[in-house]
Order: C-alpha cells, then sequence, then structure tokens
C-alpha cells in the first residue's frame, strides 16, 4: 500500500470486472426483468394514469417528460443494487472480495471492479428502457444518442455511492436504513415526476443538492434537444460526487480487509 492508498490498475479491475460479468450473464434475466418491469410501470401508471389529468408538463405531454427521468432513476437503481446488496453479499457472504485479493488484485482493483460492474448493470438498464421509449415517440431528439455516455457517467457515479455505503455496513439489514433514508427520498424529489420550478425556493436547493436530479436533468436535455452547457454543467456535478467519494469504498474496505 503506498502513501497514496490502495494500488489499482487498470488491469486489475478490469479482471474483477470480467469476473462479475461472467457470473451476472447467468442471471441477467432474473436481475433485468424485475427492475424493468418496474420501470415501464412507472412510466404506465404515474403517465397515462395520472397523465390524463396533467395533460402537459413545460410544454410536452406528461409521458414524455418523466420517461427520461425514469431512464434515469433505471440507471441509478441498477448501478447502485449491485454495489450495495449484491456487493455485501460478496464481501461479507460468499467472501468473494477475500479471496481476489489472495491472488495478485488489490482491494483497490477488486473496488473498481465492482464500480465498473455496476456501472455496466445500470447502463444497461438505461439503454434498453431508450429503446422501448423510441417506438412510442418519447424521444424527440438526435441528442438522445449521446445519453448512453451520461448513462455510464451516471451509473459510475450511484456504483460509487452504493459503494461507499456498503463499505461502512456490517449488517444487511442496515441497508433498509439507506433505502428508507436516502434512495427512496432521493427518488420522488429528484425531478422525475415533476419540475423544481413549482416548489418553494429552499426545496429546490435541496433538490439541485441530489446527484439524481442532476442525471433526470441531463438525460432531459438530452432526450428533448434542450441541450446547452447547463448539461455539461449537470454531467460535471455528478463526476464531482464520483470524484469526492471514489476512493473512500477503497480505504474502508482495506482496513476491514487486511486487518
Amino acid at each position: 500500500m503506498s502513501a497514496a492508498g490502495p494500488r489499482i490498475t487498470a488491469s486489475g479491475a478490469s479482471r474483477f470486472w470480467y469476473r462479475n460479468a461472467m457470473v451476472g450473464r447467468k442471471t441477467v434475466l432474473t436481475t433485468l426483468g424485475p427492475r424493468f418491469v418496474e420501470a415501464i410501470a412507472y412510466l404506465a401508471i404515474m403517465g397515462l394514469g395520472l397523465g390524463t389529468y396533467l395533460t402537459q408538463v413545460d410544454g410536452v405531454s406528461y409521458v414524455a417528460f418523466i420517461a427520461p427521468g425514469i431512464a434515469a432513476s433505471a440507471v441509478m437503481f441498477g448501478a447502485i443494487l449491485e454495489t450495495s446488496y449484491n456487493a455485501f453479499v460478496r464481501i461479507h457472504v460468499r467472501r468473494v472480495f477475500e479471496a481476489a485479493i489472495t491472488t495478485p488484485l488489490s482491494v483497490g482493483d477488486v473496488v473498481v471492479g465492482e464500480y465498473l460492474w455496476g456501472a455496466t448493470r445500470g447502463t444497461i438498464y438505461g439503454v434498453v428502457f431508450l429503446i422501448v421509449m423510441a417506438p412510442f415517440g418519447l424521444i424527440a431528439s438526435w441528442w438522445a444518442l449521446l445519453c448512453p455516455v451520461v448513462f455510464v457517467i451516471g451509473a459510475l457515479t450511484f456504483g460509487v455511492i452504493g459503494m461507499a455505503y456498503t463499505s461502512f455496513t456490517s449488517n444487511i439489514e442496515h441497508f433498509n436504513i439507506f433505502w428508507t433514508g436516502v434512495m427512496t427520498p432521493m427518488f420522488l424529489f429528484g425531478g422525475i415526476f415533476f419540475p423544481f420550478t413549482a416548489l418553494p425556493d429552499w426545496a429546490q436547493v435541496i433538490g439541485w443538492c441530489l446527484p439524481l436530479s442532476h442525471f433526470v436533468a441531463a438525460t432531459r436535455e438530452l432526450v428533448m434537444g434542450d441541450v446547452g452547457w447547463v448539461t455539461v454543467g449537470h454531467v460535471a456535478v455528478l463526476a464531482g460526487f464520483t470524484a469526492v467519494l471514489f476512493r473512500v469504498p477503497v480505504h474502508r474496505l482495506s482496513r476491514t480487509l487486511l486487518a
């Protein structure tokens, strides 16, 4: 371990990503299916149900307004599920991390491999959802072709957030606090179902402190074609969250696994 912390190599991280990908492909339908159906259900229930009463938001149909946000939330949940519950099982139940670091892989390699796998899974969720949106006319601009790039950045952000929480968790029951106290409020107040402009100023400030809000905004701007420097700013905020938290799980798990 160097003074800067556990070493991280691209080759080592990619090897652990590959290990997770080989295991994950065996359960791709059972893991991808429920989350995808859930996203479609939100789109149908909120869009077609509430959309009959609230026909337009910001000049577009309600369904068109919420669809990009639901796509972004699918990315978030896909990434964060992988680096929360699933990572916890790999660390504390199956002891995959312990086995991996007995090889030439470092703790840093393993953690970053987790980030990459979470980002891969989340991005797949988002891209599949975009493909479903297209036939329904819910994509208004060719800028949407850049959505997968933003999905990768957003998925990496939430993968790091999930891994950061997991690195401090010793009991799987503690994830109830995370999902109830953090994920659910962020999902509801992340700008998916209503614009922040309708909220009081203090609520708008809180809303823009949430990473999901910036992810939803960037995705919506690409899908709608309303792209500008503000879009770049939203993506930069996501990158900032990632940079700040990137090494936290590496240091935490180094203390746990190498103690």
